[in-house]
């Protein structure tokens, strides 16, 4: 099953979404809970997390909403996040879309890099391909937890200045 066909699967009439991804502004009302769960962070958090999940970070469905002024990132997990998460805190504007919540998102096929069929904020940074590739409840509340701990912050800095100053000092010989 390909993402658009998956994420269309977690609406009661998936032939709703298909309708909405194909008519103008092309996004698509999604329930949450019984397929995935997203997590919903401030973009600068979102990016962090990111980071700290590491090659995950390349397969786990990630939704970005370019709103003013204040974007957001939305990371899709397993559905039982909110249960393996029932007595975490989560820090204030972030926010675990569960059961009774919605997400809009574009069709995972929506080209992200032209806006060809994006007349809206909402684009993915990487789209879904099935459930398969959902992020791990426990892995993804490591990654949280790193993201907001100021103690690894100065680690990633010098990470993000190595990986910089070896990129532009990299020779065609290298």
């Amino acid at each position: 099953m390909d993402g658009r066909t998956w994420l269309a699967s977690s609406h009661p009439t998936p032939d709703t979404v298909i309708t909405q991804w194909e008519q103008p502004p092309h996004i698509a009302q999604i329930p949450c809970g019984n397929t995935f769960q997203a997590l919903r962070l401030p973009q600068m958090l979102g990016l962090t997390l990111l980071w700290e999940l590491d090659q995950a970070a390349e397969e786990i469905p990630v939704l970005e909403q370019h709103s003013r002024p204040k974007p957001w990132i939305y990371v899709l997990a397993h559905p039982r996040t909110r249960q393996a998460w029932k007595r975490r805190i989560l820090p204030p504007r972030v926010t675990l879309l569960a059961g009774g919540d919605t997400l809009w998102a574009p069709c995972p096929d929506a080209d992200a890099i032209t806006g060809v069929r994006q007349h809206h904020t909402y684009l993915w940074r990487t789209p879904p391909a099935d459930d398969s590739h959902l992020a791990d409840p426990d892995h993804l509340a490591e990654a949280l937890e790193n993201a907001l701990d100021p103690r690894w912050q100065a680690a990633r800095v010098r990470a993000a200045r190595a990986a910089f100053y070896i990129g532009r000092h990299r020779t065609d010989n290298n």
